[in-house]
């Protein structure tokens, strides 16, 4: 399999990908082998490798040298966190280099793939990444670009990657913004009274050239009699640029799959992930207040509470006041 061909299936099967066993089994090797790497020669990379900080998971060699660690993480996990890299393992992967004196550390969980120089005299962590790929908010264009930058031929060239492949890829010209589409660093459960669990679920967001003839924009669906009818697809336009935006993950959630139940909480996932938070309050379809009646229907995203609309009709309308007030446009494709 070539790496297109890895880029596409890693984006096809993750939502199958459970924990970080099965994600560097199905993500990560089946890359690392369209870049070149013999991952099954241990001369060439070696799981577990020993140092006096811990062990990486893989160890890349070229002639029988280090040439960089790869420290892999469930697909669940942020690699990309705020604008930013998740400090907590970008710094573990920079003590396993450190302490053997390797210049690069690649972090990845399969679809966020981040290299990161080990040590530069006066630069933080987050200026020490020289290359950010996002499977989930890149073109395959822009993915395959940059990850033959990792590739075993071009590895120990990285001193001529582009600086402007060290951006992080979700980043779009707002407040902070964590990764897209990918599972958020936070963990679902909150504090509050009874120490509820609530539900919660992860997006991933492609661009896409142009809305689909198919796809009704939300203001078309205003007093639509929308019974028997449910939305199969979700599109939001932000900076002039159209989002096809699809669940990867669900926690808590009995029906997994798209809902008028559940989509007010895709579409303020999508917009938090991309850094707006600046919601109208909505009564219970939408707060910041904790929820005393039904929290067990509650998703909690970021800060607020998303309760599920009864029916299209709330839903929608729900919808357009995050149209109007925000200033993005939303449509979807029903059924």
């Amino acid at each position: 399999m070539d790496l297109l061909g890895a880029v596409k299936r890693a984006k096809e099967i993750v939502g199958k990908i459970p924990n970080e066993e099965s994600t560097k089994l199905h993500l990560i090797l089946p890359v690392l082998i369209a870049l070149g790497w013999d991952v099954f020669n241990p001369d060439e990379v070696m799981p577990e490798t020993h140092t006096n900080e811990g062990r990486p998971d893989y160890a890349l060699m070229i002639n029988g040298r280090t040439v960089a660690f790869l420290e892999a993480k469930s697909v669940k996990e942020r690699i990309f966190t705020s604008g930013g890299i998740n400090p907590k393992h970008v710094r573990q992967l920079g003590r396993y280099c450190f302490d053997r004196g390797v210049d690069v550390g690649i972090l990845t969980n399969g679809l966020q793939w981040a290299l990161i120089k080990a040590y530069e005299s006066g630069k933080s962590i987050d200026e020490r990444v020289i290359l950010a790929v996002d499977l989930m908010n890149q073109s395959i264009k822009e993915v395959v670009e940059r990850l033959l930058w990792l590739s075993k031929e071009k590895i120990t060239d990285y001193q001529n990657i582009p600086p402007g492949y060290s951006k992080i890829p979700t980043q779009v010209p707002l407040q902070r913004i964590p990764i897209q589409t990918l599972p958020n660093p936070r963990p679902p459960t909150v504090s509050s009274p009874g120490n509820h669990k609530f539900r919660t679920l992860y997006v991933s967001a492609r661009e896409i050239p142009s809305l689909p003839a198919s796809a009704i924009p939300v203001r078309g669906l205003l007093g639509a009699n929308l019974k028997g009818y449910q939305p199969s697809g979700v599109f939001v336009k932000l900076n002039g640029k159209w989002y096809r935006v699809e669940v990867s993950h669900w926690e808590n959630w009995r029906r997994h799959k798209l809902a008028w139940s559940s989509i007010t909480a895709v579409v303020v996932r999508f917009l938090c992930d991309k850094g707006i938070c600046d919601f109208p309050e909505m009564g219970r379809l939408l707060t910041k207040q904790y929820p005393r009646a039904h929290p067990e229907w509650t998703a909690k995203v970021e800060d607020w509470y998303v309760g599920g609309p009864a029916n299209g009709k709330e839903a929608v309308s729900a919808l357009n006041k995050l149209e109007k007030h925000l200033g993005v446009e939303i449509a979807l494709k029903i059924k």
